[in-house]
C-alpha cells in the first residue's frame, strides 16, 4: 500500500495549496489519491481488498492536475471503485496478458482437440511454425490490451506479411491472431470486446485447382517407378486412384481394409463420419505394393505422409485428389457418387444419412469406382 502522507478533502482550491511531495487521500472518495511530486500533481485511482484468500491491488493513473478537474477524477474514481466490484475492470499494461502466453494457450487447446478426436496434432504443427516465422518476431512482448488498442497497427503488419509472403498466408497468421485473442479473451472477461484484427481487410483467396494434366500423367508415371521406397510407392498411387485426402489416406490401418467386402474405410475423416470406399483391382494392386507385416493395428503405409516432396512427383497431396475429381468429371460420373466417393455431404444432405445413400447406390457407387480406375491407369501407361 502506498504510503499516505495525510486524508483531506480534495476540492481544487485544496490541490492548488498542497505543495509537499507526497500522496494525498480524498475524504470523501477513499480509492481517489491525489500524487505529489516534484514536477507536477496527478489523480490516482487505488483499491486495496480480498477476493476469498487472494489479495487484489488495483492501481491506475486518471489524469494530471489541472488537466483532469477533481470533480472528474472523482467521478472516473466513482466509476472504476464500480468495475472493480463487479470484476469487470480492465487490466493495466502490467498486469495484463501478452500475447505469447495466449498463442501458448491456443496451442495447447489445438494440442487437446487434435488428441480428442484421436487424429495428429496437424494444424497445431502449422501454426507452431506459422508462429515462429510471422507472429512472435512481432507480437511477442505485446500485451492483448495494447493490440486491442492499436488495430491500425495489426492491419499494416497484415498488409506488409500479404506482400512478403503471399495472401494466403497472411489470412492464416491474421486467424490464428484472431483466433488466439479471442481464446483468451474467454477466460478474461476483462480484455476489451474489441478485436486486434478489426481493422483488417482480409485478403480474396480462390481455392488452389492444380491437378495432373491428362497429356502429363506418363511421366507423373515415370518419376512414380522411380522412388525407392515401395511403401511411398503404395500410398501415392492409392491417394490416386482413391482421391482420400493425403492425412486421413496416411492413418488407413490394414483393419480397415476388408478384401471380403472389397471395402476400405477412412476412420474419423474431416466431417467426423467414416468414409467408405469400394476397392477396384486396381486400388488391390496399389495397396499390396505396401510390404508386410499386415497386421490389423499396423499402418497400411507408415511414414507416408511425412515430407512427400522428398519422392520428387510432378503432384502429390490434394493436387492427386484434385486429378481424381478431374478424372471423375472425364469419365461422367455423376456429381452425387462423386461427393460419396469422395467423402463430402453434398450440399441439402445431413452426414447421418451418407452411409443409408451410399448402400442404396452401391452398385452405381462401385461402378463408378471401376470406370475411374480404369481411367487413371491407361492415361498413366499411355504412351
Amino acid at each position: 500500500m502506498p504510503s499516505i502522507r495525510e486524508t483531506v478533502f480534495l476540492t481544487e482550491s485544496a490541490v492548488k495549496r498542497i505543495k509537499t511531495p507526497g500522496i494525498y487521500r480524498d475524504q470523501s472518495c477513499k480509492s481517489l489519491l491525489l500524487r505529489v511530486g516534484a514536477r507536477g500533481k496527478s489523480f490516482v485511482f487505488y483499491f486495496e481488498g480480498r477476493r476469498g484468500r487472494q489479495r487484489i491491488v488495483t492501481e491506475r493513473l486518471i489524469g494530471h492536475y489541472p488537466v483532469k478537474t477533481v470533480a472528474d477524477a472523482r467521478i472516473a474514481a466513482t466509476i472504476m471503485a464500480g468495475k472493480v466490484a463487479a470484476k469487470a475492470m480492465e487490466p493495466s499494461r502490467r498486469e495484463a496478458i501478452k500475447f505469447d502466453e495466449a498463442l501458448e494457450q491456443y496451442l495447447e487447446h489445438l494440442k487437446a482437440k487434435a488428441a480428442a478426436k484421436d487424429k495428429p496434432a496437424r494444424w497445431h504443427r502449422n501454426v507452431e511454425q506459422l508462429s515462429r516465422q510471422l507472429l512472435r518476431p512481432k507480437w511477442s512482448e505485446w500485451t492483448l490490451l495494447d493490440m486491442s488498442r492499436s488495430p491500425g497497427i495489426v492491419a499494416d503488419w497484415h498488409s506488409e506479411v500479404s506482400m512478403k509472403h503471399g495472401l494466403t498466408y497472411a489470412n492464416r497468421a491474421a486467424q490464428v491472431l484472431r483466433a488466439s485473442y479471442k481464446r483468451a479473451a474467454r477466460r478474461d472477461p476483462s480484455l476489451p470486446a474489441a478485436l486486434p484484427t478489426a481493422a483488417i481487410t482480409f485478403n480474396s483467396e480462390r481455392p488452389r485447382q492444380v491437378a495432373i494434366a491428362f497429356d502429363k500423367f506418363p511421366a507423373w508415371y515415370e518419376a512414380w517407378t522411380k522412388i525407392v521406397s515401395p511403401t511411398r510407392r503404395a500410398y501415392h498411387l492409392a491417394a490416386l486412384l482413391t482421391g482420400t485426402r493425403p492425412g486421413e489416406l496416411a492413418r488407413l490401418k490394414w483393419a480397415d481394409v476388408t478384401p471380403r467386402k472389397r471395402m476400405l474405410t477412412i476412420r474419423n475423416a474431416k466431417g467426423g463420419t467414416d468414409i467408405t470406399i469400394p476397392m477396384t483391382i486396381e486400388i488391390v494392386k496399389a495397396l499390396r505394393l505396401s510390404p508386410k507385416p499386415r497386421t490389423p493395428d499396423a499402418p497400411v503405409f507408415p511414414g507416408s505422409a511425412h515430407n512427400p516432396t522428398r519422392d520428387c512427383l510432378p503432384a502429390f497431396g490434394n493436387a492427386l485428389r484434385h486429378t481424381y475429381k478431374t478424372v471423375a468429371v472425364d469419365c461422367g460420373v455423376d456429381d452425387l457418387i462423386s461427393h460419396f466417393l469422395m467423402g463430402h455431404a453434398p450440399e441439402g444432405v445431413s452426414q447421418k444419412y451418407i452411409a443409408k445413400l451410399i448402400l442404396v447406390n452401391g452398385p452405381a457407387i462401385r461402378d463408378a469406382q471401376r470406370r475411374i480406375s480404369r481411367r487413371v491407369m491407361s492415361l498413366l501407361v499411355s504412351k
